[in-house]
């Protein structure tokens, strides 16, 4: 032990520590960001120094932290405003949560809601019910697997889809039998205009595997790194130290790479190349230089994240034999 004792103890918690011998302690000692002791409570007090920082668990779990093995990191923090819905079912509750929502903000261009149950009405949703709801400001809200969106008619109005529009495969914009857009945007292409028009697409910063264009200003880097930064605290503040993000690009690698000079990486993290299904095989070797620009203990890249299809839910995913009428 170095001269001033232990930097942080943990006491007074139940200490699980993963290891079958010895699987449970009272307390636990941090020297220089290592843990060095586990034990009994006077055993661990035994390494306080005058300057180390006392914490008491109050009888709760310590564990080690949690690995997120499957994150989007920049879209997650962008979305931490968003009307989140995960958990709401029925029409009245929905419309509640949309209305009180959009009441508190009287001067969003957009209205965004996130993590919607595909069966959050008894039938699917379609622009008409979100009409009922909120028929004079633009609303979308997306599926909690970020590959189908549905928006009202304001929205869809705007944004030039309400007359439906030619997406890639893979994509679509679900037609009514009155020939105008129902209000379901299945994948990135189908409900990516609505987020263009109203400036909301930076969310989905990193999704295409591509870099920005034009490269951000100084005042848009420096909000994209706050941003970024925002997202690790939330991360942190769920117990996650570790993060295999599932979408990247050389421009979220220095974002972090900028946190982690200013000591903000809160979490070790890895950022892959995101190549995706419009790809060639040449595009491979952006992965090649990824992985070897950034390879330190807390920022490295050294993986591909493919993307071939969508999602069962809403019938995008590539199956051998077509979906049940």
């Amino acid at each position: 032990m170095s001269v001033g004792g232990a930097d942080l103890v943990v006491v007074n918690g139940r200490v699980l520590t993963m290891d079958d011998d010895n699987p449970a302690a009272e307390a636990i000692a941090v020297k220089d960001g290592v843990i060095i002791a586990i034990g009994s409570r006077a055993s661990i007090e035994e390494l306080k120094g005058p300057a180390t920082k006392i914490v008491d668990a109050q009888g709760g779990s310590v564990l080690p932290g949690f690995i997120e093995a499957h994150m989007h990191l920049f879209g997650g923090a962008a979305e931490l405003d968003n009307l989140h819905l995960a958990g709401v079912h029925g029409f009245d509750a929905l419309r509640d949560a949309i209305q009180d929502f959009a009441a508190k903000r009287p001067d969003a261009k957009l209205l965004i809601g996130a993590g919607v149950d595909y069966a959050i009405l008894p039938e699917p949703v379609t622009r008409h019910d979100l009409d009922r709801i909120i028929p004079d400001r633009p609303f979308v809200m997306s599926a909690s697997d970020h590959h189908t969106m549905w928006a009202n008619t304001k929205a869809l109005e705007e944004a030039g889809l309400l007359h439906g529009k030619e997406v890639g495969q893979g994509n679509e914009i679900v037609m009514g039998a009155d020939g105008l857009a129902a209000g379901e945007l299945r994948e990135s292409e189908a409900f990516g205009p609505v987020l263009d028009h109203y400036g909301a697409n930076r969310a989905r910063l990193g999704l295409e595997g591509v870099e920005p264009d034009p490269h951000p200003s100084p005042s848009e880097l420096a909000a994209d790194r706050d941003l970024m930064h925002r997202g690790l605290e939330w991360c942190a503040k769920q117990g996650i130290t570790s993060i295999q993000n599932m979408d990247g690009n050389f421009y979220q690698l220095e974002l972090l790479a900028d946190l982690e000079k200013e000591g903000r990486l809160l979490c070790r993290t890895k950022i892959p190349f995101h190549f995706k299904n419009f790809m060639k095989l040449d595009m491979l070797e952006k992965a090649s230089r990824m992985a070897a620009t950034y390879k330190s203990e807390w920022l490295s890249s050294g993986m591909v994240k493919v993307f071939y299809d969508g999602v069962l839910d809403s019938w995008t995913a590539v199956m051998v034999d077509d979906y049940a009428a």
